[in-house]
């Protein structure tokens, strides 16, 4: 089992591999913390592009963010489309998130936040219902300026193949003690774009393009995958190799004529045809003992 100090310094190289894999990651340009909650809650199992195209379809829908937040969830829902991923959970969060902030400040500016330190904003997020850590996480990283590594079900399904947590045991606030620990602040935010990059772009829900991940050759999922591939196509092989034959001894039944005999009734003419020989000499030995009892008398 990985010590932390192991899995701090693994981390380190995959930070590196995925760099020269896909490069320095641009930092967005700042927006508006409302705009970017929000962002944030769309971002979880989505990629980049359904996030931008969900946006816009908010800002076409509804009137502002102020619009959003008295909006029903099915309204939600339908506007961000039934392919959206997880539409329905993020069509109750985002009201939820919203309407809460905006009965404790009566604001939806959101500009109370410029007041508040870097611990007192995560705490602040963190304090309202329903709201996952990894949003209290974000808000704190990025409109405050805080050590933070937000980890939703993205991170977490990366980490968790690669060995470095379990999503199924570990929550997203251990798993966030941890990252924060083992990541030094000025490198976190790169390497959490690209654990993100590789999330969306590789390591996906369900079945993962461990062939095309940069991560593969120390990846212990990836030689799983690998393995499973294997053993589907030796069964497959199996598979086509019995039909082959199946169908070969099928063919070979067509193609024998009506009037062709089978092996078993070539065997069964040739016993009768060596019965009747055996018949035959008997008879022959019957008329020769009768003429020479003939000729005796």
């Amino acid at each position: 089992m990985e010590t932390f100090t192991e899995k701090a310094k693994r981390l380190g190289r995959i930070g590196q591999r995925l760099k020269r894999a896909y490069g320095e990651m641009a930092r967005p340009p700042d927006m508006h913390p409302v705009e970017h909650a929000v962002r944030t809650v769309l971002g979880e199992e989505a990629t980049r592009r359904e996030v931008g195209a969900a946006l816009e379809r908010i800002r076409d829908h509804f009137f502002d963010f102020n619009d959003l937040r008295v909006s029903r969830p099915r309204e939600i829902r339908e506007v961000l489309g039934e392919g959206f991923p997880r539409a329905s959970y993020k069509a109750r969060a985002i009201p939820r998130l919203l309407d809460q902030v905006f009965k404790r400040h009566n604001s939806m500016v959101w500009d109370f936040l410029e007041g508040m330190g870097k611990t007192e904003t995560r705490e602040f997020f963190e304090a309202l219902e329903e709201v996952r850590p990894f949003l209290a996480a974000t808000m704190a990283r990025d409109v405050a300026g805080a050590h933070a590594f937000p980890v939703d079900r993205d991170i977490g399904r990366v980490l968790g193949r690669l060995g470095l947590v379990d999503p199924e045991t570990d929550s997203e606030t251990d798993m966030q003690g941890f990252l924060e620990r083992a990541v030094k602040s000025e490198q976190a935010w790169q390497l959490h774009a690209l654990l993100k990059r590789l999330a969306e772009a590789v390591c996906l829900v369900g079945e993962p393009k461990c062939s095309a991940c940069p991560l593969k050759k120390t990846c212990p999922t990836a030689g799983e995958m690998a393995a499973r591939r294997k053993r589907r196509k030796k069964a497959a092989g199996g598979k086509k190799k019995k039909a082959a034959r199946t169908r070969k001894k099928a063919a070979g039944k067509k193609a024998s004529p009506k009037g062709r005999k089978t092996k078993s009734d070539a065997g069964k003419s040739t016993s009768s045809k060596s019965s009747k020989a055996k018949g035959g000499r008997r008879a022959k030995r019957k008329k020769k003992t009768a003429k020479r009892r003939r000729k005796k008398r």
